[in-house]
């Protein structure tokens, strides 16, 4: 990549908003199994802009109810704590998806379930694997930041990366080898940017970098970024939102094998997927 294109990259990666000390705080809340909805309301009670979304989407069409929740507990209550915690993340993704004039080459509603799709596939793998209670969240984060490093790809270089979409589509192969091809650097390589520039853990910058390639990370992280790769993997073959890959190609046996994890047991995660997709949807209305 040519050094005024890196330095162009670089400049938007500095302006993204991170997440916020709100969501960081959510999020530590939640990967304790006994948090409870006072606990949450102890931190979203801080945030008047996340506190009006829990309320305005527990109000929303979605839920239907007759009467106006304006209690924070007990909109917590009636919502849940893990739709509190996708909606925090949401809102953290969506602030930097906002410029629809230049989100030409991804859509942002596609981007979107394939995102949130992919974090709900995660955290199931890690279930199945008998991942920990407390650790399960990490999978969802993981699954549902993957693929952050091509919205700076898609809003800097958005006719290259259109490109790049119908290139690897007609080639019928994996977008990451068409972005090194085109553009000199992978979203996989950007969301390692990202990564570091928003301070997450080890864990998810591993997920961001290798999730087209797990036998790259060590081993303790082995099984957190292939339930990611699999995840992606299942949920661009089934065609659960768009991120502007067709063709993942094969799953890998020996990754297969190594996690325990088969094909058939992804194939009856749709219905569960497409659910929680569905529901999640309502936040690109309620993050607006």
């Amino acid at each position: 990549m040519e050094n005024k294109s890196l330095v162009r990259l670089n400049r938007y990666i500095d302006s993204m908003p991170a997440l916020s000390i709100t969501v960081a705080k959510v999020l530590e809340v939640v990967r304790n199994p006994q948090a409870t909805a006072k606990d949450l309301n102890k931190v979203i009670s801080l945030d008047p802009v996340l506190m009006g979304k829990v309320l305005k989407l527990i109000n929303s069409a979605y839920y239907g109810l007759s009467n106006k929740v304006t209690s924070l507990v007990n909109a917590i209550i009636m919502l849940g704590i893990n739709t509190i915690k996708n909606l925090a993340l949401s809102t953290a993704v969506l602030s930097n998806m906002s410029n629809q004039s230049h989100f030409k080459s991804l859509n942002v509603d596609g981007f979107w379930r394939h995102s949130i799709g992919v974090g709900v596939a995660s955290k199931l793998i890690a279930i199945k694997m008998g991942i920990p209670g407390n650790q399960q969240e990490e999978y969802f984060i993981g699954g549902l930041l993957h693929d952050i490093g091509k919205i700076p790809l898609n809003e800097i270089f958005f006719e290259d990366y259109v490109k790049c979409i119908r290139m690897a589509d007609m080639r019928r192969i994996p977008l990451v080898q068409m972005e090194k091809q085109i553009l000199g650097i992978t979203h996989e390589e950007v969301g390692k940017m990202i990564a570091e520039k928003w301070r997450l853990t080890s864990e998810t910058l591993d997920c961001l970098l290798y999730h087209h390639d797990p036998g790259k990370v060590e081993k303790e992280k082995f099984k957190l970024v292939s339930a990611v790769y699999m995840a992606n993997n299942y949920c661009n073959l089934n065609q659960i939102g768009f991120s502007g890959n067709r063709y993942s190609g094969a799953l890998d046996a020996g990754i297969l094998e190594k996690t325990g994890i088969t094909e058939e047991y992804l194939d009856d995660l749709f219905e569960t997927i497409s659910s929680e997709v569905e529901k999640a949807s309502i936040f690109l209305h309620v993050s607006g």
